[in-house]
């Protein structure tokens, strides 16, 4: 099917669509969308040719008193369904160092635009931090600033929930975080974009994928191309049972080959050896899942997230690696030889993939 076909042929599935959801049928919602993908459509056209203009038109219906209350309940339990389904084809072709909170602004209970959303923003390669609906004030601006947010995105489908926003950026304020940019949507920004102006937020956007446009052009940051995944080669049972058994041997015989490295740990102070403690443990797990499903997959994007993460800790790229060298030296040192040789290949990845953060 050619580009200009498939806009036409969306049109009318939209409209089978909302059919279905107004016979209140999943499957025969279900097909629909099948038959999009089948057309050529990806997930994103289906969210935003298929799923948005239905949920507006439902919207539109309701207060028409064409749709029930009932009705409106079941279309939305059967759109969030399908987009549960339909979420392991937004996996990220890349990662992105920025964070992302989305949820909608207190008393809102419409989450599903909100939640797509936030579904492009994750596809995308933000860190995405999803709320849902009608998240107290205080808890998401201190999800916000727990997560280091570059950036808020606030849902609003009830024009009298408009207030909330206002309160929101107050409570920013009061935190400190009111150098965060705030994106709102909703019904109420479609039917009056100037209200991104009197309510003083950054901006708005008509749909999803235009949101993340504009986010990625107000807030650059060069994104980090995830490394292919690497298949090594199958460690033996006898090799993985004693890697678990020498496991906490190995995460103390770490910490103390750090430790003996203060310029790299001064930072935690009396912390320290909690704090190494907690980070060896948390890469010994990863190694074993690494080990188990044998390729780097989960080992690069933690790399990943180590890496955009920890310098806001104190902790440097050539810190992490330095890190991972002292522990490839545990390994070797409490493991038997024959264990170590089958465990070191992943670790040696894990460095040399440290050693690209250190040289970009």
């Amino acid at each position: 099917m050619n580009d200009d076909q498939q806009p036409n042929n969306l049109v009318v599935l939209q409209a089978d669509y909302l059919e279905a959801l107004r016979l209140g049928s999943g499957r025969a919602a279900d097909q629909v969308v099948q038959q999009a993908l089948d057309s050529g459509a990806d997930a994103g056209d289906v969210y935003l040719d298929i799923f948005q203009p239905t949920a507006y038109e439902i919207g539109r219906l309701w207060q028409l008193n064409r749709f029930t209350v009932a009705q409106e309940h079941l279309a939305t339990a059967i759109i969030e369904r399908q987009m549960g389904e339909l979420h392991p084809l937004f996996r990220p072709r890349h990662r992105r160092p920025q964070v992302v909170v989305i949820g909608c602004v207190p008393d809102e209970q419409h989450r599903v635009g909100a939640r797509m959303v936030a579904d492009f923003f994750e596809a995308d390669g933000w860190t995405t931090y999803y709320l849902g609906a009608a998240t107290p004030i205080d808890s998401f601006v201190a999800m916000a600033r727990e997560m280091q947010a570059d950036l808020i995105g606030l849902s609003v489908q009830m024009i009298y929930h408009l207030p909330h926003i206002t309160a929101f950026a107050a409570a920013l304020g009061c935190y400190g975080l009111d150098g965060i940019p705030i994106m709102v949507g909703g019904m109420p920004f479609r039917q009056q974009p100037d209200l991104v102006h009197t309510l003083n937020v950054q901006f708005s956007s008509t749909n999803a994928r235009e949101a993340v446009q504009q986010a990625n052009q107000r807030i650059a940051v060069p994104t980090t191309t995830m490394a292919p995944d690497v298949p090594l080669l199958p460690v033996a049972s006898a090799t993985l049972d004693a890697f678990r058994a020498a496991r906490d041997q190995i995460i103390r015989l770490a910490v103390t080959h750090s430790l003996t490295h203060p310029a790299e740990v001064a930072h935690f102070g009396a912390q320290a050896t909690q704090i190494l403690t907690a980070g060896f443990e948390f890469m010994t797990r990863m190694l074993e899942t690494a080990i188990l499903l044998q390729n780097t997959t989960l080992l690069e994007e933690q790399l990943i997230w180590a890496n955009t993460r920890q310098p806001y800790d104190g902790v440097p790229p050539e810190h992490l690696l330095h890190r991972f060298q002292m522990y490839a030296a545990a390994i070797k040192d409490v493991l038997p030889a024959p264990y170590a040789a089958e465990v070191q290949p992943y670790v040696a990845w894990l460095i040399a993939r440290q050693r690209q953060f250190v040289d970009r």
